[in-house]
């Protein structure tokens, strides 16, 4: 049975559960799971993969395939968490997303 509140009714689930992004650990596959399940799953950059890239244009690469995946996989409401760093190393230098 679904819980009825305004996160759920806003974001389209059944339950106000929403999975951490995770940065590379969590990928489409986990985020389907938990957006099918009546969560909101969450992807994070460099998702589903072995380990994180600080290549602008490679996050962009990785996170677009993670995205068309998860759209594969579930028609359910999902997340993107996008870093908002500081860290000159993270800048996007006009790569958006």
């Amino acid at each position: 049975m679904a819980i009825k509140t305004r996160l759920t009714e806003l974001l389209g689930i059944n339950y106000p559960i929403i999975q951490a992004p995770m940065n590379w650990i969590s990928g489409a596959d986990l985020v389907a799971a938990v957006s099918k399940a009546g969560g909101l799953g969450t992807l994070g950059p460099n998702a589903g993969q072995k380990a994180p890239s600080l290549d602008p244009v490679e996050v962009k690469r990785r996170l677009v395939a993670q995205v068309h995946k998860v759209r594969d996989l579930t028609d359910k409401p999902f997340a993107i968490n996008i870093t908002a760093a500081t860290n000159p190393l993270y800048k996007l230098n006009g790569v958006g997303l």
